[in-house]
């Protein structure tokens, strides 16, 4: 399962609020795109907030202020053990040329919603 592809363009607002909460940066971290989440509709997302286990971020080539870069994430794992939800979702950003600039892995744990009684 894939989200559309969403337009995202990194301003200086969003490295603000980044710096803000994380200290000056030299460049923007890999871990930089996590904040893009905010801008996409995620159609699995579950009723209950998942809690992140992991992270793994890679980028291909250097952030840039001002440059756009189109997102999609994608359910690549899910699996139910009792009454939680396993899953890993992949945020790839793609630059005009359709070339992969970033991939951020996020392994997520979820409460499931019990059953009516």
């Amino acid at each position: 399962m894939k989200t559309e592809l969403v337009p995202i363009t990194i301003t200086e607002e969003m490295v603000r609020e980044f710096e803000r909460i994380f200290g000056r940066q030299s460049k923007l971290p890999p871990t930089f795109p996590m904040i893009f989440y905010q801008y996409i509709d995620i159609p699995w997302r579950d009723p209950t907030t998942p809690i992140l286990r992991k992270q793994y971020c890679t980028a291909t080539r250097e952030l840039v202020v001002g440059e756009t870069y189109h997102c999609q994430v994608s359910l690549e794992y899910e699996r139910q053990k009792g009454t939680k939800l396993f899953y890993n979702q992949v945020l790839t950003g793609y630059d005009e040329r359709g070339e992969e600039c970033f991939r951020c892995l996020s392994e997520l744990a979820a409460n499931l919603p019990s059953a009516e009684k």
